[in-house]
């Protein structure tokens, strides 16, 4: 049977783990919505570290139940994930789903959200601020979405936030600062792989478009370049850097192979690089191989390396013609 929370403990929930210190009417009114078996002692413990606007929260609970009352945190976006235990939701008058460990939920608000656990429990929260994933072209959604288990910044995201929450570090101004923005940068990495979220704003995937561009011509001639690379630098996730170049007409990979096709064949022109063989053209523009070069070259030329050489260097031949394609 499930009897309601005294007020002094839920006092010390709130000393523990809430955002903001509450009047004493609304922890009473919080006190009447939260449950713990009869007869039993209700335990919880907090970790809790504010970085900047993001806060991430490390909580251990034995069993209860907590009804959704008004959202005391408006404007913040909560990613939760179940560490331990198993733990059930329920959202507006939805059937429960039952939470197995490692798996989440993006919650905006707790208004309408019941959570129910028989065992003792480890969570994790981070909470940052609607207003920056909006900044960042991210369209915030108002209902919750469950987290894709098999996300790939899934497990680094949390394991970056435990690395933060659960030790005696002691950031400086720009540690914070840097922290911060990992933090925000694996969220909204996280949120674009899956199905519920997306970019906002044509301007925001125009401005990663000509980053990655820029990055690509200044780094094509490093052979680890790839998309997933690319992404990394960038502080995005690959899925959000690809989305970014829907609807252009070009992908992160046809990029990529254009800086380098390019670059072979100013070295296979330029005056002073005529004693280049393939094999230094290839390595000299990014290819990992002869065979890679001769593929990516006909794919863009329609002729082999050493054919373009042959046909460029031809006296009276126009030394700039345009790839098939263009």
């Amino acid at each position: 049977m499930w009897v309601p929370i005294p007020v002094g403990a839920m006092q010390h929930i709130i000393a523990q783990a809430g955002p903001v210190p509450l009047p004493d009417r609304v922890v009473t009114a919080l006190a009447r919505r939260f449950f713990v078996p009869e007869s039993t002692v209700f335990h919880f413990s907090a970790k809790r570290r504010l970085v900047g606007q993001t806060s991430v929260t490390l909580t251990t609970q034995s069993p209860f139940r907590f009804d959704g009352s008004t959202d005391l945190t408006p404007g913040l976006l909560h990613v939760v994930f179940l560490l331990n235990g198993r733990m059930g939701i329920r959202i507006g008058g939805g059937p429960v789903r039952n939470l197995r460990p490692i798996s989440g939920y993006t919650v905006p608000g707790w208004d309408d959200v019941t959570l129910e656990s028989t065992e003792m429990t480890r969570g994790l929260a981070i909470q940052l601020p609607q207003s920056r994933l909006a900044e960042r072209g991210v369209r915030v959604r108002s209902d919750h979405q469950p987290i894709d288990d098999s996300g790939s910044l899934g497990l680094p995201l949390r394991l970056f936030a435990l690395s933060i929450v659960d030790s005696a570090w002691s950031p400086s101004g720009v540690g914070t600062l840097m922290v911060e923005r990992t933090l925000e940068d694996l969220v909204v990495g996280l949120l674009l792989e899956g199905d519920g979220y997306a970019m906002d704003s044509e301007d925001l995937r125009t401005g990663l478009r000509l980053r990655a561009r820029t990055q690509i011509d200044a780094r094509h001639r490093d052979p680890d370049l790839t998309p997933a690379t690319l992404a990394a630098q960038l502080g995005v996730s690959l899925r959000h850097l690809q989305r970014a170049f829907e609807g252009s007409g070009e992908t992160v990979a046809h990029e990529i192979a254009r800086a380098r096709a390019e670059s072979a064949a100013m070295l296979l022109t330029m005056p002073h690089s005529t004693g280049l063989t393939i094999a230094d053209v290839a390595a000299r523009a990014g290819y990992s191989s002869t065979f890679e070069l001769r593929a990516g070259f006909r794919a863009r030329y329609a002729m082999l390396p050493s054919e373009y050489r042959s046909h460029r260097l031809v006296p009276g031949v126009e030394r700039n013609s345009a790839p098939r394609g263009a």
